[in-house]
């Protein structure tokens, strides 16, 4: 997916979106549902005002597989609500096929940003140092850098 002009606004918001989301995510280990909420009627009102009803379904479609997609491993508790939901913002701005790309992408990234992290706490218990033990690495920076690698035409899984 290369961006065109008429994306640029509406990538903007998204961007906006995953970054904020994924530094809350980071820091407090939780995503805001007000900020969920307003990313997926912002993208619902992007799609329409890009395509009309045609528009709408596209931005229905994008989230329900996302959800589809993320319920078992929520089920499973592999991941938060918070990093399903949005996911599903992801597919309200961009269609069902780049949120799958984007779901695919974000947990290759998730799992580089976990062995970093064991990584860094085995250095520094080889120190004699303890980092902070932390249950769960954050989701959201996966797909923060999944949307904005996706939707920049950077990469294409398909």
């Amino acid at each position: 997916m290369v961006p065109s002009q008429a994306w640029v606004p509406s990538l903007t918001v998204l961007w906006m979106i995953v970054v904020i989301a994924a530094v809350w995510d980071a820091w407090q280990r939780r995503i805001p549902n007000g900020l969920i909420l307003v990313g997926l009627l912002l993208g619902a009102a992007f799609q329409v005002q890009a395509a009309g009803l045609d528009g709408l379904w596209a931005s229905l479609g994008g989230a329900a597989v996302a959800l589809l997609v993320l319920i078992g491993p929520f089920a499973m508790r592999i991941m938060g609500g918070g990093d399903v939901k949005l996911a599903m913002v992801c597919g309200a701005f961009t269609g069902w096929s780049a949120v799958l790309q984007i779901i695919l992408l974000g947990t290759a990234v998730h799992g580089v940003v976990a062995l970093v992290f064991i990584f860094a706490r085995l250095v520094a218990k080889s120190r004699g140092r303890d980092l902070a033990s932390a249950s769960k690495v954050p989701h959201a920076v996966g797909f923060g850098v999944s949307t904005v690698l996706v939707t920049a035409g950077l990469v294409t899984l398909w």
